[in-house]
């Protein structure tokens, strides 16, 4: 008989930080890169919201293992046979990208702006996996349900992506950087992120068929369904586009989304343990 892994809150937050960091840096990189001067305020956002997240990401790991060396032990010698130590690693390197982002994003220099920009490429690749790694780890693993949610991975980079985008604008909201039109693309990309976030639910559910009765009924339904599927993502997305003009209608909206986020982890890794 498999021993279910003795995870505790700390673990589902470690996850959710996880994923809202990796999703914000993408926010930040793709508006740096992609977008006009107009953006600027949507990458400084992001980049400055991802780092204290995976310092939080790093701390979570540390009190998680026990003993800050074995931390350090980690970083020492990479072991890709080792899940404790990816994660480590992807939190170190990720946590330097995002550290350096974060400090040129005060810079005015066009030369560091440009150098920014490339980091900026070359760190959400990293971002992506701390978001994406969690859910490919548990879906790897011999416990049932886990191993059959081959998608796991795609549905949390999904949910990593609408989570950093959402916290994005809200973050902006709260510090007055709504006026330009930077915020209302992150909005509207949050829409479409979504609208793929349901899909790729979709998807999951339909792959896993009767494997997914641990999270769709029982004692976990009422949380994936009520919280999750309707708070977390039609809700906000309905209001998202039923009230897109109604700026007040856009903080709930991104709340609720980040609510479902950590919904989402909280039901696949209590759900086998429950």
């Amino acid at each position: 008989m498999l021993k279910t892994p003795d995870w505790e809150l700390m673990i589902v937050w470690y996850f959710f930080l996880g994923g809202i960091a990796g999703g914000a840096y993408f926010t930040a990189a793709i508006a740096d890169n992609f977008g006009t001067v107009r953006d600027r305020a949507v990458a400084r956002t992001g980049y400055l919201l991802s780092l204290p997240l995976v310092g939080m990401c790093g701390m979570l790991l540390i009190a998680d293992l026990g003993v800050p060396r074995r931390f350090l032990n980690m970083l020492a010698a990479f072991k890709f046979w080792d899940p404790m130590s990816i994660g480590a690693w992807m939190v170190g390197v990720f946590g330097l990208f995002t550290f350096v982002s974060s400090v040129l994003s005060f810079t005015s220099s066009e030369k560091m702006a440009a150098l920014r920009r490339k980091i900026g490429l070359v760190g959400l690749l990293f971002g992506f996996f701390l978001a994406s790694y969690t859910g490919v780890l548990i879906s790897n693993s011999a416990m049932p349900f886990w191993s059959d949610a081959r998608l796991m991975g795609a549905l949390f980079l999904a949910s990593g992506a609408s989570t950093g985008m959402a916290a994005v604008s809200l973050l902006m909201f709260v510090t007055g950087a709504t006026a330009g039109e930077g915020w209302g693309k992150v909005k509207k990309a949050d829409r479409f992120s979504m609208i793929f976030e349901l899909l790729v639910l979709a998807a999951f559910l339909f792959m896993l068929g009767s494997a997914a009765k641990p999270i769709t009924t029982g004692h976990f339904a009422p949380l994936f369904w009520g919280g999750l599927v309707a708070m977390g993502l039609v809700i906000p997305l309905v209001l998202d586009l039923v009230g897109h003009r109604v700026r007040a209608l856009a903080p709930i909206a991104a709340v609720l989304v980040l609510v479902g986020g950590f919904i989402l982890r909280y039901v696949v890794l209590m759900s086998i343990q429950a």
